[in-house]
């Protein structure tokens, strides 16, 4: 069978199974995948690395890039999902891999891409909730719901944020993602400017004494990425 054939039976297959998948199926209690990376992926393209373990005998699996979260596919399969030029293809069955699928034994490289179509419309993994989604593949997957798992992902790069919080009755503002950045910190109007050294860095000053409560803040070139108003 041909490439073209293939990615033909594929897309058949992919489509009939969306009326069907409208409840959550039963799992593989012995299967299961892991990825290399799921978070901060490169916006443009990136490749994640998948282990799926288990993959029963005889049988394939189909890997892509959908939208959606855990809750809704545990509802049902996603519907907006990448092309079958980026849907990766694994299988434990010989004849299968003669046919140009993967070793399903070996770990399995899921190009992944922040923005794609699907359906005639624009997806944003940027914007809604995204992850790679296994199933198995067309020779048995339009009614064996056994195989399903996803795996959650995130695009782009952290976005630094500080979280205030009153600890042993001192301000302690923790900041993450932050790293050679400076940050000035706003203890009850007072400025504190400090460069952070570090993904997670802590913040600590003593509150007023008899202080009831404090305004506080941290702010990275000229924008808050955390305020409160603490209470000891």
């Amino acid at each position: 069978m041909n490439k073209n054939r293939f990615a033909s039976i594929a897309v058949a297959a992919l489509t009939a199974v969306a009326a069907l998948a409208s409840a959550a199926p039963a799992q593989a209690a012995d299967f299961g995948v892991t990825a290399d990376k799921t978070q901060h992926l490169t916006v443009a393209g990136d490749i994640v690395t998948v282990t799926a373990a288990n993959v029963p005998a005889g049988q394939g699996i189909y890997l892509r890039l959908c939208a959606g979260t855990l809750a809704d596919v545990a509802k049902a399969r996603p519907a907006d999902c990448v092309g079958m030029d980026k849907t990766v293809w694994a299988s434990t069955a010989a004849s299968s891999i003669a046919q140009h699928a993967s070793d399903a034994t070996q770990p399995l490289k899921v190009s992944v891409v922040a923005q794609f179509t699907s359906g005639g419309k624009t997806i944003d993994c940027t914007m809604v909730a995204c992850g790679i989604h296994v199933r198995r593949d067309h020779l048995g997957g339009s009614t064996d719901f056994s195989l399903d798992r996803f795996i959650p992902v995130t695009f782009g790069a952290p976005v630094p944020a500080a979280h205030p919080s009153v600890v042993a009755g001192k301000v302690q503002i923790h900041v993450a993602d932050a790293n050679g950045q400076t940050v000035t910190f706003v203890v009850a109007g007072k400025k504190y400017v400090r460069t952070v050294n570090s993904d997670s860095y802590t913040f600590t000053v003593a509150a007023a004494k008899g202080a009831k409560s404090v305004k506080v803040a941290a702010v990275l070139a000229s924008r808050s990425i955390g305020a409160a108003t603490l209470k000891f």
